[in-house]
């Protein structure tokens, strides 16, 4: 398992499934009598679901006990890892075909002018700060490499005004792009919390790491700005 942190009810629920043979979403659903009373012990556990669902909860005054819930479970058992591998997990073959295709492009410029071990720790350090920013706001249960592309276009975005005889060549269209989308992202997120606010059963989830976007396009910038991640410092 390689996501951000795997709460105990997680595992617990995982034992479930297999002790009750509930290897279906409609078997899940409608569980068995005998599985109900442990799912429903294993859903009063408390578990860290992030920043968004603890201000939500204050809201709705929701006595939920996430915020005793404990945090950086596998991470502070050692597994630091976790930090960085949701950036390599994805949904599905498009999902992970969109971002490679995004880091083809994008890489091409970057690796050549900051060379391959300088391109390498930029993606590990925003890969690390976006999926950490991504697990405050909402809980362990995200992943994709979003926050590096946009990281990669933020930074870009930086060099090509500041430092254009680096030779960086992105089209303004794809920085116009990525900003509707971050923004528009962030904008259903907003309208999805005024929803539940005021009827929690009417809400929805854009199902989109929006949190490991942004932070991702503000480190770009921020690391665009540091001199040992210019072409000058790499030569």
């Amino acid at each position: 398992n390689f996501l951000y942190d795997l709460p105990p009810q997680r595992q617990l629920l995982d034992e479930v499934i297999i002790k009750y043979q509930l290897d279906d979403e409609k078997k899940l659903l409608n569980p068995p009598e005998e599985a109900k009373s442990d799912i429903q012990k294993i859903e009063q556990m408390p578990a860290f679901m992030g920043l968004y669902d603890i201000i939500l909860n204050k809201f709705q005054k929701n006595k939920k006990a996430y915020q005793s819930a404990p945090m950086f479970i596998k991470i502070r058992q050692g597994e630091i890892w976790r930090l960085f591998t949701p950036a390599i997990l994805h949904s599905g073959f498009l999902h992970i075909l969109f971002n490679m295709l995004w880091l083809w492009y994008l890489g091409k410029q970057m690796e050549p002018r900051l060379k391959f071990l300088r391109f390498i720790l930029f993606i590990i350090i925003v890969a690390v700060l976006s999926n950490t920013a991504q697990y405050l706001m909402g809980g362990p249960y995200f992943l994709g490499f979003s926050g590096v592309i946009t990281a990669m276009i933020g930074y870009i975005w930086v060099r090509q005004k500041t430092a254009p005889w680096e030779g960086y060549n992105i089209p303004n269209i794809i920085f116009y792009f990525i900003g509707i989308f971050i923004f528009a992202m962030l904008f259903l997120q907003i309208v999805s919390f005024i929803m539940q606010m005021v009827k929690p059963t009417i809400g929805f989830n854009p199902g989109i790491a929006n949190t490991a976007h942004i932070a991702g396009a503000i480190i770009g910038v921020i690391l665009a700005k540091i001199p040992f991640f210019t072409w000058r410092s790499s030569e």
